[in-house]
C-alpha cells in the first residue's frame, strides 16, 4: 500500500488461533484465524514472499511474528501500515506524542521508577541544572535533538510495540562522547540464540537476499553487553517492548487492529469507487425487435461500427471512459411498444452504513488507546462542567499519558545511566530528564481548585533544556 520504511517511523509473537486448537491434533494451522468457519480477515499482505523467507532461513533471524514456517515478518509492516493509513489510529498516536513529548525537556532528580518511598524530593538547584545541562551538551549527542529522539521512539512504540536505541561511545579529539541513535524497527532483527546465551541483533536497511549477501548486517549485542569496533568505538543496543512476549512487543492498542484495518479498507474502497464509477452505474433494460430483425444487443453490428463489442460501444458513447461521450440521448419507439426502463445504481459512498460503522471503529480505536472523544477534539456535551476538557483530561487521559511518559523516560534515562558510567561520570546518575504536559498550567489551576496534588509524571523544578 505504501512505502513504510520511510522517515519516522516506522516494528511474539502471538499467533491468534482457535481456542484449544493445539489439543485437537491433525489440524492444519493457519497464520491468523479467529475461529472456525470465518475467513481470515487479514489478507495476504502479511504473508512473507520467498525472498524474505530465504533471508530469515539463511541468517537465522527471528521474525516479528516469531513463526519459523512462513516467518510472518510482514505482520510488522502491516502494523506500520495501520499506523499511517488508519485515520483515527494515526491521530491518536500523533496526539499522544504531542502531549507526552511536546514540550521542552526538563531536569529532575532521579527517582525509583518502581517504588514510592514518600520521601520529599529536593528540587534541583540552578547550579545543578546548569552543570547537568553542560555535561549533556559536552558528552551526550541525541541524534536529531533530544525532542526528536524521544518523539521517534514514542511513535515506534505506539505503532509497533517496539523501539530501539543504539548507544555508541567513542573518542572525539581525545575526549569520549556518547551518541544515542534511534533505529527503525524495520532495520533491527533478533538473531536466534539459546535461552542461556546473550541476545544479539542484526541491523540492515534492506532485508533482501542479494543485498545482505553483498552487505552483511551489522551485529550488535543487547545491553548490558557491548561490542568494540576496530576504531575502538563501543556499541550496544536497547530494546523497549510492549507486553510480555519472548522476542518482540505488540502495540498497546492491538485490541482494535481489526477496526483500524476496517478504516483502511473503507477508505480504499471509496477511492476506487469514486475513480471507477464517477457517474454511477446504470442497468438499462430494452425490448428486442421482431425475431426476424437483428437483436437490440448486437455484438456483430457493434464490430462493424469499429467497436470490439456492444458493451464497448455503450462504454465509448455514453460513459466518462469514452473520448467524447454523449450525455443526453432522446429516441422514439414504435407505437404499442413497451416503455424502456433505466435503473440507476448509486455508488455506495456516503450511506449511513459507513457513518455508523465508522463511528463504531473510531470508538473502539479510542478505547484501545485509553483516550476519549473530548481529548481528540470531538464535540461532546459539557453538562454542567465549565472545565469539561481539563476535567476529562485529569480523570481519564492523564493517568494513561503519565504511565506512558514514565515508561519512555525510564527507558531513555537507563540508556543515559549506562552512557555516564562508560564516560566515567557516574555522579550524573543522580539526575534525570523528563518532559512536562503542554497544558500543565491549566492542570495546576484545575487541581488547585479541586484541592488535588499536582503531579506531572514526576516531581521536579522547571529546569528546562
Amino acid at each position: 500500500m505504501a512505502n513504510l520504511n520511510g522517515e519516522c517511523c516506522d516494528d511474539t509473537a502471538t499467533v491468534v488461533r482457535p481456542p484449544f486448537s493445539d489439543l485437537r491434533g491433525g489440524r492444519k494451522k493457519r497464520g491468523l484465524q479467529i475461529f472456525d468457519g470465518v475467513q481470515d480477515p487479514i489478507p495476504g499482505e502479511i504473508t512473507d514472499d520467498e525472498d524474505l523467507q530465504k533471508v530469515f532461513a539463511g541468517l537465522k533471524l527471528v521474525p516479528y511474528a516469531a513463526r519459523q514456517g512462513a516467518t510472518g515478518h510482514k505482520l510488522l509492516y502491516w502494523h506500520l501500515m495501520l499506523a499511517k493509513l488508519s485515520p483515527m489510529h494515526a491521530a491518536c498516536i500523533q496526539k499522544v506524542k504531542k502531549y507526552i513529548v511536546g514540550g521542552r525537556a526538563k531536569f529532575i532528580r532521579a527517582e525509583d521508577p518502581e517504588y514510592d518511598t514518600e520521601d520529599e524530593s529536593t528540587p534541583m538547584t540552578t547550579a545543578e541544572s546548569k552543570a547537568y545541562k553542560e555535561a549533556i551538551s559536552k558528552n551526550i549527542v541525541f541524534e536529531g535533538g533530544i525532542k526528536s529522539f524521544h518523539q521517534r521512539l514514542l511513535w515506534q512504540l505506539k505503532a509497533t510495540g517496539n523501539c530501539w536505541a543504539e548507544l555508541a561511545v567513542s573518542k572525539v579529539n581525545g575526549e569520549a562522547r556518547a551518541v544515542l541513535k534511534v533505529r527503525r524497527t524495520t532495520d533491527v532483527l533478533y538473531l536466534k540464540t539459546a535461552p542461556d546465551e546473550p541476545r544479539q541483533v542484526a541491523i540492515s536497511p534492506v532485508w533482501q537476499w542479494e543485498y545482505v549477501k553483498k552487505n552483511p548486517p551489522k551485529v550488535v549485542p543487547l545491553a548490558p553487553n557491548f561490542i568494540s569496533d576496530i576504531d575502538g568505538t563501543v556499541r550496544t543496543i536497547f530494546h523497549l517492548a510492549e507486553g510480555d512476549a519472548k522476542w518482540y512487543g505488540r502495540p498497546d492498542s492491538e485490541g482494535a487492529d481489526l477496526q483500524k484495518y476496517r478504516e483502511v479498507q473503507d477508505s480504499v474502497y471509496l477511492i476506487r469507487q469514486s475513480a471507477g464509477n464517477f457517474v454511477g452505474q446504470l442497468i438499462i433494460e430494452v425490448e428486442d425487435d421482431d425475431p426476424g430483425l437483428s437483436p437490440a444487443i448486437d455484438d456483430e453490428d457493434a464490430k462493424r461500427s469499429g467497436f470490439s463489442s456492444f458493451a464497448d460501444r455503450m462504454t465509448e458513447n455514453y460513459t466518462h471512459k469514452g473520448e467524447d461521450p454523449q450525455t443526453v440521448m432522446v429516441t422514439a419507439r414504435p407505437a404499442g411498444s413497451r416503455p424502456m426502463f433505466v435503473f440507476q445504481v448509486k455508488p455506495n459512498t456516503n450511506e449511513s452504513w459507513y457513518k455508523v460503522t465508522g463511528e463504531m471503529a473510531e470508538q473502539k480505536i479510542l478505547r484501545s488507546h485509553g483516550l476519549t472523544l473530548r481529548f481528540m477534539g470531538f464535540d461532546t456535551s459539557n453538562g454542567f462542567s465549565t472545565d469539561a476538557f481539563v476535567a476529562d483530561y485529569v480523570m481519564n487521559v492523564e493517568p494513561v499519558l503519565n504511565e506512558l511518559r514514565s515508561k519512555l523516560m525510564t527507558f531513555t534515562n537507563g540508556i543515559l545511566s549506562t552512557a555516564w558510567d562508560l564516560l566515567g561520570l557516574s555522579d550524573m546518575n543522580q539526575y534525570s530528564i523528563t518532559f512536562e504536559s503542554p497544558i500543565r498550567g491549566q492542570i495546576e489551576t484545575y487541581k488547585n481548585a479541586q484541592g488535588q496534588p499536582v503531579n506531572d509524571g514526576k516531581q521536579g523544578t522547571d529546569n528546562t533544556l
